[in-house]
Formats: C-alpha cells, sequence, structure tokens
C-alpha cells in the first residue's frame, strides 16, 4: 500500500470511528475543559467538509489519556433487532461506516453530517 494510500485508509478509518462513536464523544463531553470542546469542535467541522481528521482525533484521544480520562458510555448489547438483509453505508462514501437499519425502519443517519445512510440488499 503506497504512502498515500496507507493516509487515505487511516482517514477513512478515523471518520468511520468518529461517526459511529459520536453521540458517545459527546455525551462524555460535557464538564470537559475548554480546550477540549475546540478540539470536538475543530473535528465536527473538519468531518463535516470531509477534511482530514485523523492526526486531530489523536488529538483529542491523547488528551483522554492525559488525565481527563472518562470512560466513554456504550449501549446495551440488546435491544431492537436489526434487519438482516439490509445494510446501511456512508452517505458520500468518505468512511467505511456501516449500519444495519432496524428492521422496517427508517435508514440511518451518518452522525457527522445529519444525512440518511443509503441502503442496499446483503442477500
Amino acid at each position: 500500500m503506497s504512502t498515500s494510500a496507507a493516509g487515505e485508509e487511516r482517514e477513512r478509518l478515523a471518520l468511520a470511528y468518529f461517526c459511529e462513536y459520536l453521540p458517545d464523544i459527546r455525551a462524555a463531553a460535557s464538564g470537559r475543559p475548554a480546550e477540549y470542546q475546540a478540539l470536538l469542535t475543530a473535528i465536527e467541522t473538519a468531518a463535516r467538509t470531509r477534511t482530514p481528521i485523523a492526526d486531530l482525533l489523536e488529538q483529542l484521544i491523547r488528551f483522554d489519556a492525559a488525565g481527563s480520562y472518562r470512560q466513554l458510555p456504550h449501549e446495551m448489547p440488546f435491544g431492537p433487532g436489526h434487519a438482516d438483509e439490509e445494510i446501511a453505508r456512508c452517505p458520500d462514501g468518505a468512511c467505511s461506516r456501516t449500519e444495519r437499519p432496524r428492521p422496517a425502519g427508517l435508514s440511518p443517519r451518518c452522525r457527522v453530517t445529519g444525512e440518511r445512510m443509503p441502503t442496499r440488499a446483503t442477500g
């Protein structure tokens, strides 16, 4: 893999991670210092405009590790089911995040842009 391809894949993975965990990251951000809030805002802005976020996200993670770390909340491993024969993907293909929509429900939304994630059959 070339350096450019490796960098692009790093950005895709960073964006997929950020999109997937954005609600948890936002929830854990309350009460954090202004520097943390500013960094999170910068990452959200960069993600929406599809500019690189991997280095910024790394800074946010290091900020947590430097002393103000708090476990991010996690969803419970049970709840409403998911459609087995459909998969939703990033609306503009900027990241590799996928999600199975709820049965007979609306397509999930991208947590960065708010756009509906297009679905396609898996079977």
